[in-house]
């Protein structure tokens, strides 16, 4: 377990601060230590985290008033709610990352939801079995579609801004080889040495047609090819007919020959 004593030790007068503004101020019931910190998961490059729960009566009151007692803890060079309102991001002068989210009545227990989120998917999938057969076909779907028609009309950019997507359908593969649960804040225990140096091996992608074109048949090769042998294991039929189309699409449209791996 790993709290405050391991973080850059600049957090403690914050820390001690925030206690004393936010612990003098009525509508405030309770200041906790959140995220990493409060988990006891910290290293060296953590954060503060801190978890504020409000008298439900002056709960609005008091998130009105953020920038004054934000200000009282300590002096700031960004300070918004991007994500929420209740959720106060902020960076100090000292370049500390410091973030307060603000609860009526009492901080909840933290319930992370069910089921597995996958690259830009707004479903999220009960098992492993159905996200590989997702994240499968949603590669061979790219293959034959936009990873075609992005780098035919030269929309490089956009398509740079569609990586994370097929890394998080990798991701997915992986995690069907070998049964680990989905990884949270930190990514590295949940995967194999074998696969990261699989990744760290892929090409560098920059926003030029043969980087991307290149990385991308990459990433898809290693899907597939890592992913094919998986489909017995959770009782998937393979996609043999979108693979078959895939194929026949990048032979066409960009002289791609793909019949050693998709074919």
């Amino acid at each position: 377990m790993a709290g405050i004593e391991v973080i850059d030790p600049r957090y403690r007068p914050l820390l001690e601060r925030t206690h004393e503004v936010l612990g003098a101020d009525a509508r405030v019931r309770s200041v906790a230590l959140g995220g990493s910190v409060g988990a006891g998961t910290a290293d060296r490059w953590s954060d503060l985290d801190f978890a504020i729960a409000t008298d439900p009566e002056q709960h609005d009151d008091f998130l009105r008033d953020w920038p004054d007692w934000l200000g009282r803890i300590t002096p700031t060079v960004f300070a918004r709610t991007p994500i929420a309102p209740f959720i106060i991001n902020a960076v100090t002068q000292d370049g500390l990352t410091v973030d307060f989210v603000v609860w009526s009545g009492e901080v909840p227990e933290f319930r992370p939801p069910a089921g597995l989120a996958l690259g830009l998917s707004t479903s999220r999938f009960d098992n492993i079995g159905d996200a590989l057969d997702y994240a499968v076909a949603e590669q061979l779907r790219g293959l034959a579609g936009p990873f075609i028609s992005l780098l035919q009309r030269g929309e490089h950019l956009k398509h740079l801004s569609g990586v994370p997507h097929v890394l998080g359908l990798l991701t997915t593969v992986f995690l069907a080889e070998t049964g680990h649960p989905a990884p949270s804040k930190r990514w590295n225990p949940s995967y194999t040495d074998e696969q990261l140096r699989a990744v760290a091996t892929l090409p560098p992608v920059r926003a030029t047609a043969e980087d991307l074109k290149t990385f991308g048949l990459g990433v898809a090769r290693l899907i597939v090819e890592r992913g094919r042998p998986l489909f017995p294991r959770y009782d998937l039929v393979w996609p043999a007919a979108l693979a078959k189309v895939a194929a026949i699409r990048l032979e066409e449209n960009l002289g791609i020959n793909t019949s050693g791996w998709l074919g």
